[in-house]
Formats: C-alpha cells, sequence, structure tokens
C-alpha cells in the first residue's frame, strides 16, 4: 500500500484502468465461451434430435425393416444405433457397431439426452447423445441412439475465443495508450505549475504563476495559488520588515545600556563587589541580546540579498585568529592543522562565519576543538571538529534553519540563540559555497566549510 502511495497520480489510473480494464477483458471473454459453447452445444443437440425423430418414425411405421431402418436416414457426419430394450444393438452406423454409446433407454415417446466421450471407434471426442424410446407395428421395443460429435463445436469456441481475446487485447493497449495521453496533456499544465512553484520558492516566493487560457479548473487553481503567493509574498515581506525595524530599534537602547553600565563600572569604588556583579550580568546580557539583534539583522538583509565587500581574503589568516582568541579564552584544548588558502570574498562576513562555527563547537565540546583549512581541488575546505557525537543524518539538515536546535543540544548549549548556523549558510552561500554537518574520520562532530577558491594562495 505505501508503494503504491509513493507512485504519481499518471502511474497509478494508468496502472488501475488497467487492471480493471483486464478484469473485465477476462470475465467478457470467459462469459463469451460459455455463451457460445452453450449455444453450439444447443444446436449439435437440436439436430440430434431430429435425425433421431426421422429414424423413430421410420421405425414406429414399420416402413422398413429395423435393420435397415437407418439406411433411410443420412448420417452427416453423426453415430446411429437402434438398440433393443435389452441392450443389444439391432443396427448402427460403421462406427460403434458392437457396443451401445449410451445407458440411456428411454420408454417409447420420451426423449433422454446425455454427453459422453470416449465413443469406441473415436479418439476420445465428446458427443452429444439423443436418445429416443420407440414401438415398431410388431409391438417391440427399441431406443433409437444419434451421437453428434462436438469436436467442431470445440474448435469454433476455441478460435472464436482466441481471435476475441487477440483483438480485445489490441484494444486494451491502444485504450491504455490513449488514456495515458490523455493523463498526460491534462496533467502538464499542473506540472507546470509545479514546476513554477519551485522555482518561486527557489528565489524565496517572488513571481506569479502564468494562468493558462483555458478557463478551467487548472486555470482556477492558478490564480488561487497567485492569490496565496500574493498574500505569502505580504506576510513575508512584512515579517522582514518586522525584524529589521526591530534590530534597528533595539540596537540603539542596547547600546546605550552597555555604555552606561561601562562608564558606572569605571566610576564606582572596586570594593562595591554586589553592584560589580550586577553590573556584570547585566552587561553580559546586554551583549547577548546585541548578538542576537546583530544576526536578526545580518538575516534580514540576507533576504533581500547579502551585501558583500569582495576582495582577496586568507582564509588560513581567518581560522588563525579564531585559534588564538579560543586558546585565549578557555580551558580545553585547541588543536589547529592550516594551510595558505585564498578566495575572493567579504573579509568581515567570512570572518562571521567562521566564528559562529567556532562558538558553536566551543558550547558543545567537553574535551577539545580541532580547527583545519586546506585545499581540496579548487576549493578552500574550513573543517571545525568537536568531540560531541556527530549530528544525525536526519537532523543535518534542518540544523541550519533558523531557530533550529536540536533536542539533545538544548540541555548542555550555553548561550546560543539558534540562528549563527543559519548565518553560517547564508553567508558561504552567498559566496557560491557550501556547509555541512557530518563526521569527521575519528566519528567526531564536524562542520565543513566548501568555498571557491580563487586559484592562488597566501604564502
Amino acid at each position: 500500500m505505501k508503494r503504491w502511495r509513493s507512485w504519481s497520480l499518471q502511474r497509478r489510473v494508468l496502472v488501475g484502468a488497467a487492471a480493471v480494464a483486464t478484469i473485465v477483458l477476462v470475465l467478457g471473454l470467459t462469459a463469451f465461451a460459455v455463451t457460445l459453447d452453450r449455444i453450439l452445444y444447443s444446436s449439435a443437440q437440436d439436430s440430434a434430435r431430429v435425425q433421431a425423430a426421422q429414424v423413430a418414425d421410420v421405425v414406429g411405421k414399420g416402413e422398413a425393416p429395423v435393420e435397415a431402418a437407418l439406411e433411410e436416414i443420412p448420417g452427416h457426419g453423426s453415430i446411429l444405433q437402434i438398440i433393443e430394450r435389452r441392450g443389444g444393438v439391432v443396427a448402427s452406423s460403421e462406427v460403434a457397431r458392437r457396443a451401445p454409446i449410451t445407458k440411456l433407454r428411454p420408454a417409447p415417446g420420451s426423449v433422454a439426452l446425455d454427453q459422453v466421450t470416449g465413443i469406441p471407434g473415436e479418439t476420445g471426442e465428446p458427443h452429444a447423445i439423443v436418445a429416443q424410446g420407440v414401438r415398431d407395428p410388431r409391438g417391440a421395443e427399441f431406443v433409437v441412439v444419434v451421437g453428434t460429435p462436438l469436436d467442431v463445436a470445440t474448435d469454433t469456441v476455441q478460435t472464436a475465443t482466441g481471435l476475441l481475446a487477440i483483438g480485445a487485447t489490441t484494444l486494451l493497449v491502444l485504450l491504455l495508450v490513449l488514456i495515458w495521453r490523455i493523463l498526460r496533456q491534462a496533467l502538464q499544465p499542473v506540472e507546470r505549475i509545479r514546476s513554477e512553484v519551485a522555482r518561486i520558492t527557489r528565489v524565496r516566493g517572488r513571481g506569479h504563476l502564468t494562468v493558462p487560457p483555458s478557463g478551467d479548473e487548472i486555470a482556477r487553481l492558478a490564480e488561487t495559488m497567485n492569490l496565496m503567493l500574493d498574500r505569502l509574498e505580504q506576510a513575508d515581506a512584512t515579517t522582514r520588515r518586522f525584524v529589521s525595524d526591530a534590530s534597528h530599534e533595539l540596537r540603539s537602547p542596547l547600546a546605550t545600556i552597555i555604555a552606561a553600565i561601562d562608564v558606572a563600572a569605571r566610576s564606582k569604588p572596586l570594593d562595591r563587589t554586589t553592584d560589580q556583579g550586577r553590573d556584570e550580568v547585566i552587561a553580559s546580557e546586554a551583549l547577548r541580546m546585541q548578538r542576537l539583534v546583530d544576526d536578526l539583522l545580518t538575516l534580514a538583509k540576507a533576504d533581500d540579498g547579502l551585501p558583500l565587500a569582495l576582495q582577496d581574503v586568507d582564509v588560513d589568516d581567518l581560522v588563525d585568529v579564531e585559534v588564538r582568541r579560543l586558546r585565549a579564552t578557555v580551558e580545553f584544548r585547541v588543536t589547529a592543522s592550516i594551510s595558505a588558502a585564498r578566495v575572493t570574498g567579504d573579509p568581515v562576513r567570512l570572518s562571521q562565519a567562521i566564528r559562529n562555527l567556532v562558538d558553536n563547537a566551543a558550547r558543545h565540546t567537553t574535551g577539545g576543538v580541532d580547527l583545519g583549512v586546506g585545499v581540496d581541488g579548487g576549493d578552500v575546505v574550513v573543517t571545525v571538529d568537536n568531540d560531541g557525537p556527530p549530528i544525525p543524518e536526519s537532523e543535518r539538515g534542518r540544523v541550519f534553519d533558523r531557530f533550529a536546535r536540536l533536542e539533545e543540544a538544548r540541555g548542555r548549549d550555553r548561550g546560543g540563540s539558534g540562528l549563527g548556523l543559519a548565518i553560517v549558510r547564508t553567508v558561504v552561500e552567498a559566496h557560491g559555497g557550501t556547509v555541512h554537518a557530518g563526521a569527521s574520520p575519528t566519528g567526531q562532530c564536524r562542520f565543513e566549510i566548501r568555498l571557491p577558491g580563487d586559484g592562488a594562495s597566501s604564502a
């Protein structure tokens, strides 16, 4: 059932139509064969009845001796017998002279019917048997038996059914081809709408669908989706405008709070430890809010195209700065493997992306962080490893979404807003690169940035 549901609509309709048509075809052929067989069998019985009545009339009227009565009636391929009531054969056609071909013994004036195979002298062919009782003028009772062969009827049924099956199969194939063409033509506008929606999705919801001029349900669907896209675009613009405006509005008071705390801290005596501790907490939280606002503003700008100040950037220098910063601020192990690597990019944005990855690794490690820079083919590769377990494969794409935080990381994530990795992806993709989460050769958690190199390396 799951496999059936995973098929395309066109495939399901085509397979369903083929199954229904095949069932109808088989039932129709069966009904035709049975009906034709009954008709031909009935015709053979009627012919045998006529012959039996003719022989019985000759015997009953005494027009010829019983032994010669069959000579008056043409056989037409049938087996004729005159049998005494006691069972002896009085007269018979050339075939089956010795024994009766049936056990039927109807009374004079009565008719009995049967169908037998294996008549002596015949090769197992079926025969329709008609037995009619008769009494001659002397009062002797006999049974006239006529056996009409059914091989012609059987061959006729088989031939007719075979020809009908070939014709019906040909029509079925033509019908399925016609259904497939109709479905493909009917679903082409739907596929165009789907591809246009996919294109609009890639450009962040900007654009409209082409409304077909047919005026049918497909056209109304396209019109409805255009209305939905308009509402989504308006909602997206409103959200981005809100984030941008809120970020700008929050920056000013945050800067004022930080400046005031800094001035107060310098003007107060050093022995007032309580006020100093409070101010440190406020300053820390204010800085955290400022970082969040900066992140929101960066993502808001990215939605309209992240502005970049391009120049030659030594990526190894950016990573070296982060190594030095970590070693000066943390107690765990920090190792680095740095090779000269240069790209064309915005040094401020690239530094922000690398720092976000390093800070993310520092928040999730307990034993150390490993950083690496190298060149792979034409790409510059930056790796940031920590000793935590690799991110599950099902979550490796979602981890770069905005405000995405894995369940297992919520309890030990210290200070993360859920925007850092989203900014990393935004910055890297703006530079034509890629970023993904995976595992290092030693099984640790790894984040890897790939940027197109400029073909030169710093000394």
